[in-house]
């Protein structure tokens, strides 16, 4: 036992050195790419974990330990900016047969990857390329959507259709890669964000390639805002020198320098001279177009002086070219035609690499064609085939069950036979036990109806009896229950006719009462206006005749002139007092509206306002009957009213009276032309009280003016059947 022990503790702690032995694989830091130490020691690492794996046993998980460590080296070769070998490639090629070796189609698509991007970024190649994302495609088909990376083929697909100019197909691939990318598993949350802004950024150079200008800086602004979120300074710098070159390029120079100067900052944070200087010959360019003639000299410069060092011609032609339009903005001919000269230099030089460049696009371009239409025709072969080997599966399923189902059919129709002979031979017997069993049965159901018959009769006979006793006693009980309701009912009408007699004489005795009110009131008002018409007349109208006789008496001929004129004055302001006192107590209540009715009165007002008035009054009284005293009195009131309200503010030149009888109402119209007036203004003591003799009519009103327009009054009577018609009218 002890033994057993000892054993398993030294098995353990052998495993635990060996894992302790195999280093961990860190991820790799982006913004160190250019840092040859630190991708040198990476290296080593993966040497190391590699060499530390290969002794462990064949297991499943041991195998994905060995095919992480391929993989892990490939990609540092991949993104280490000093090896200028194909290790990258070697390594992946060396990953894709391992696994491929030993059935593991997820790390064979990842090794097929890091192949493509050889072959399709260092290489050109873009035919071959082409065929190891087809490889690729079919190997994800069989993996489960969160591990699969196809993802990156459908980002690679949409970079070869850029090149062969097919935008609308690579804008389907990148949307298939953003739908795909949140998916996947096997990548951390910040190089999916990372991709994923990538991805953005391409489908902004798609959109500006097609001139959707503003669909593309929103990309690109999405693209940088995604980047942001993540530590990569590399990659953020990236994301602001896209945005700051849309702008550049269409000449927004004032929108495009803060996007450089975050990314120049991020370059010296970097401490990447290349990257410094590719910026400093943007803001140079910028400022040239800005006009800021010194700081693109400066910046030129500096760009010119690394771009020479390092021989990077793109740098040399962007930082020359600004320092060309600077340098002839500030006047300095010679030193613009000097870098004009190099300008074009370095232009030959790029257009010659660009040239060809595009030969070999042109040609990777048929070369891709050939290989989609070649693709296509094998996808077409197999379906074929594929339908062919489904077609004949099913001829041979149909004719395999047409064969069973006879076997079974014959199978079954031998037990049927056997089963009908049986039942035949069972039928026999059965029928001669059944035959004597019904004569038996026959004998006894016979006799049972018999009783049953007899039973049934007399049990009939005294249901029959019963229901006539039952229907007799109920039709007497409902006889005598409709007599006491007939009673009831007599007597009920007699009280509701009673209560309708004394409701009827009760509203008669009412009416009356009002009529015996409204009379009273219309004699007390009437009293009243008389005696205040002869107050005035009397009172009033002898003080202003004593004012005119006191003011004949002096002599105007003495006075100076102002006062001759204000003596003119007091006898004309005598004048006018005195007639409208004579008006005022004549209308208060003439005799005409008691004697011959309101149509006569308003005749004889009409008459004297047009005598003594500048405004022309007209009457239109053809379709006015005789209505009761009160009506009259209300109506007549109102007339005085708005007549004195239109002589007073209207500034009107002509008003008119008229009257219109329709089948369920009586209207009277009194409008002007005058200046007008605002309805909702309408609040004066006049208004409220025509308000309270329609009240005390049982009538309405409605008024329409507005600025220049004139004043319109509507009043609306309830017409009543004893309505008598006017004197005029019977004329």
């Amino acid at each position: 036992m002890k033994r057993l022990v000892i054993w398993f503790l030294l098995f353990n702690t052998i495993g635990f050195c060996r894992a302790q032995l195999r280093p961990v694989l860190p991820d790799l830091n982006f913004d160190r790419r250019g840092d040859f130490h630190y991708m040198d020691s990476l290296r080593n690492l993966a040497h190391r974990h590699i060499k530390s794996t290969e002794r462990l046993p064949h297991t499943s998980k041991n195998d994905t330990i060995r095919l992480e460590g391929l993989r892990y080296l490939a990609i540092v070769f991949k993104q280490w900016r000093h090896d200028k070998s194909d290790s990258s490639f070697y390594y992946a090629n060396r990953l894709v047969q391992q696994a491929k070796h030993l059935n593991n189609p997820l790390y064979q698509v990842r090794g097929l990857m890091l192949e493509e991007y050889f072959y399709r970024v260092r290489k050109n190649d873009y035919p071959k390329a082409l065929q190891i994302n087809q490889e690729a495609s079919k190997l994800c088909s069989g993996l489960p959507r969160p591990s699969s990376p196809l993802w990156q083929v459908q980002m690679n697909m949409g970079d070869i259709y850029v090149v062969l100019r097919d935008y609308p197909k690579a804008l389907q691939s990148y949307q298939a890669s953003l739908t795909l990318l949140p998916i996947n598993t096997l990548v951390s949350k910040q190089n999916q964000k990372l991709l994923m802004a990538q991805v953005v950024s391409q489908i902004g150079e798609v959109y500006d390639r097609q001139s959707k200008v503003d669909a593309a800086r929103l990309q690109f602004e999405e693209s940088r805002r995604l980047t942001r979120e993540t530590s990569s300074l590399t990659n953020i710098i990236y994301a602001d020198e896209r945005l700051g070159d849309f702008y550049n390029t269409r000449q927004q120079p004032d929108k495009a320098i803060p996007y450089y100067e975050e990314a120049l900052a991020g370059w010296k944070q970097l401490n990447s001279a290349v990257g410094e200087a590719s910026v400093w010959a943007r803001l140079a360019e910028c400022h040239a177009q800005a006009g800021n003639s010194k700081l693109a000299i400066s910046y030129g410069e500096r760009a010119m002086a690394v771009a020479r060092r390092q021989d990077n011609l793109r740098i040399q032609q962007m930082a020359s070219h600004a320092l060309y339009r600077a340098y002839r903005a500030d006047k300095q001919t010679e030193k613009a035609l000097e870098l004009f000269e190099e300008f074009n230099m370095v232009k030959d030089s790029l257009n010659k690499q660009k040239r060809v460049e595009e030969t070999l696009a042109l040609q990777n371009e048929h070369a891709i064609r050939l290989i989609r239409e070649e693709s296509e025709k094998r996808q077409l072969i197999q379906q074929r085939e594929l339908m062919d080997v489904r077609r004949q599966a099913e001829i041979a399923r149909l004719r395999a069950e047409a064969e069973r189902e006879q076997i079974e059919g014959e199978s079954r129709m031998n037990q049927l036979r056997q089963r009908i002979e049986t039942e035949r031979l069972r039928a026999d017997s059965q029928r001669s036990r059944l035959e004597q069993r019904a004569r038996i049965e026959s004998l006894s159901h016979t006799i049972e109806q018999e009783s049953l018959m007899r039973l049934f009769l007399v049990f009939g006979l005294i249901m029959v009896l019963i229901f006539l006793a039952v229907y007799y006693r109920k039709n007497r009980l409902i006889a005598r229950q409709k007599q006491e309701i007939e009673e009831l009912n007599r007597g009920l009408e007699d009280k509701v006719a009673e209560r309708t007699a004394e409701l009827k004489l009760a509203n008669d005795q009412l009416r009356a009462k009002n009529r015996e009110i409204e009379e009273a009131l219309l004699r007390g008002q009437t009293l009243e206006r008389k005696r205040m018409a002869a107050d005035l007349h009397d009172s009033l109208g002898g003080l202003l005749a004593a004012i005119k006789v006191s003011l004949s008496a002096l002599n105007p001929t003495q006075m100076p002139e102002r006062e001759q004129q204000i003596y003119r004055n007091l006898l004309g302001m005598t004048k006018e007092a005195f007639a409208e006192v004579r008006y005022l107590s004549h209308n208060l209540q003439p005799d005409e509206l008691e004697k011959q009715g309101l149509s006569e009165a308003l005749t004889r007002l009409i008459n004297k306002l047009n005598l003594s008035q500048k405004i022309t009054f007209r009457l239109d009284n053809a379709q006015l009957p005789r209505l009761d005293k009160t009506t009259e009195f209300n109506l007549y009131s109102i007339c005085i009213e708005l007549c004195s309200n239109i002589l007073r503010h209207s500034e009107a030149t002509e008003a008119d009276i008229i009257f219109r009888r329709f089948a369920n109402e009586l209207n009277m119209i009194v409008k002007d032309n005058g200046c007008g007036m605002d309805p909702a203004d309408a609040s004066g003591m006049g208004l409220r009280n025509i308000q309270a003799r329609m009240d005390a009519v049982r009538g309405r009103y409605e008024v329409h003016s507005g600025a220049s327009e004139g004043t319109t009054f509507i009043f609306i009577l309830p017409a009543s059947s004893d309505m008598a018609p006017s004197p005029s009218h019977l004329l």
